[in-house]
């Protein structure tokens, strides 16, 4: 049995001390012969002892084969193999006092981040590369996170900033405890509107109050006083001081034509972290654009309430409301329960026709699937076994705008039913839903039309479809829903709703 010598304990211990010194807290501890390339593992964590790699050998290198195998990351496998070349870790050496790189090793089935460490050292007179194997998955994933955190409060700047900027016509960045301009953006407005003025030759020389007195003049053509007011630096640094992180002023511009074009200025203030310095991001707005559409928008709610106030009136028909009270009237002494029902009914119709008048806010399909059977209920009172209404309700999980679906069932029982005379007929109505929208459809087995001939009907005039067109008008305005119309003449009409869902507008 070889006895070890003092010499040989002297060279351990200070094998031991320098890798104490350079692999502190590492898993793993190697000590590689760079002529021969016999290693020794001088210390193994538990965790990597479980992956059972041999201590000891003649051939480190020649050893990496299999364990790269069985403990590396398949992704990583190749890029761990080629750094761990002795060629590659030598001519690495050869560079750097260390040779490091962060790779995955799978313990107990997980990919966990390590590091390779290595350094040249001389032991015993000869070159030994002395390897280390660190734990640093905590480390690496905390800074994962952190990366992915800021990207994160960098894309929401961006998104805030487009936001701020996506219809602006032009901004400005200035200190405003300096009185100083920092950055200028080209003044862009809609096409013919803006007359931009010529920035003078000595622009970049002005303080900001010179260059926000220097626009109020040749830019600004109305509420010029307010627009000085707001725009200099000490009424900006006061706003800061209250609290206020934005100020504003709205004004008039020149335009190519001479008339006054409306813009807004927006002003955001913020501290400086470093200078503690008040700062400005100043932002012009043309309002050509919002003030167009705020009209459309005012013309289209008026059309809708027209459109509301006629879908009304065509519900609301005399006839139908007297012909209904005389039938309740008739049977009240014969059936008082029947009657009591029928009135019940009665209410509810003429509350879908009130709602729909004053609002076109959706309601569930469920209050308008009642609002048919209400109706339904009345007629089936007043024409008995002639008129069948069949219920194929697959989901009512999605709102509608009141009193649309009820008219489309009301014609086909009007147009479609009673033109059959004695024979009577079957109107259904059913629901169903895909991936993309709710499917509401109102058929019927009764004449029938031909819808070109309908349409050329209507063109001359000889031919009411008011309540239908408001209908299609409504849905498509307030819900972006297509409504579709088939018929035959002779075999019946099917009209189709189709309501998309959130995002497939």
């Amino acid at each position: 049995m070889e006895v070890e010598t003092r010499t040989q304990t002297a060279d351990r211990l200070t094998y031991e001390a320098i890798l104490s010194a350079l692999f502190e807290n590492y898993e793993s501890i190697y000590v590689i012969d760079v002529e021969s390339s016999a290693y020794q593992c001088y210390h193994e964590s538990q965790s990597y002892r479980e992956l059972q790699l041999e201590s000891r050998g003649d051939d480190f290198f020649a050893a990496l084969t299999d364990s790269i195998a069985k403990t590396i990351h398949p992704k990583d496998q190749k890029y761990v193999a080629k750094l761990l070349r002795r060629e590659v870790m030598l001519a690495g050496l050869a560079r750097e006092k260390y040779y490091s790189f962060v790779y995955r090793l799978m313990v107990d089935g997980q990919p966990l981040y390590h590091k390779i460490r290595a350094t040249m050292e001389s032991v015993a007179g000869r070159p030994h590369i002395l390897f280390g194997v660190r734990n640093i998955d905590e480390t690496i994933r905390n800074d994962i996170a952190h990366h992915e955190e800021l990207a994160s409060i960098y894309q929401k700047e961006q998104n805030h900033m487009e936001a701020i900027l996506g219809s602006a016509a032009g901004y400005l960045e200035a200190n405003l405890t300096r009185n100083t301009v920092l950055e200028i953006s080209p003044i862009h407005t809609q096409p013919g509107s803006t007359q931009v003025p010529t920035l003078p030759d000595h622009a970049e020389a002005l303080t900001y109050d010179q260059y926000e007195q220097w626009l109020c003049e040749h830019f600004v053509v109305a509420e010029q006083a307010r627009y000085a007011e707001v725009s200099n630096c000490a009424y900006l640094i006061s706003c800061f001081a209250r609290g206020e992180r934005r100020a504003s002023v709205s004004f008039s511009s020149r335009t190519a034509n001479g008339a006054a074009q409306p813009c807004r200025k927006v002003y955001y203030l913020y501290q400086d972290k470093i200078s503690g310095d008040i700062m400005s991001f100043d932002v012009i707005y043309d309002l050509t654009e919002q003030q167009r559409k705020e009209a459309e928008l005012k013309a289209l709610e008026a059309e809708l309430q027209m459109s509301r106030i006629h879908n009304f009136t065509s519900q609301m028909q005399p006839h139908f409301l007297y012909n209904a009270l005389a039938s309740i009237q008739e049977i009240i002494l014969d059936d008082p329960q029947y009657a009591s029902d029928l009135l019940g009914d009665f209410t509810i119709y003429l509350r879908s026709c009130i709602r729909a008048m004053s609002s076109d806010v959706p309601i569930p399909f469920s209050q308008e699937l009642d609002n048919v059977k209400a109706y339904v209920n009345i007629e089936q009172m007043r024409f008995g076994e002639k008129l069948k209404v069949r219920y194929e309700i697959d989901t009512a999980d999605f709102s509608i705008i009141p009193l649309t679906i009820q008219p489309l069932v009301e014609n086909a029982i009007r147009h479609g039913i009673y033109q059959r005379g004695p024979a009577g007929g079957v109107v259904t109505l059913r629901t169903r839903e895909d991936d993309r929208a709710w499917i509401v459809q109102v058929q019927d087995d009764g004449v029938g039309f031909h819808v070109s001939g309908l349409r050329q009907e209507v063109e001359r005039g000889t031919r009411d479809s008011t309540g239908l067109k408001n209908i299609m008008f409504r849905l498509e305005k307030v819900m972006q829903a297509q409504v579709t119309i088939s018929s035959t003449e002779g075999e019946g009409t099917l009209v189709t709703v189709t309501i998309p869902k959130a995002g497939d507008v």
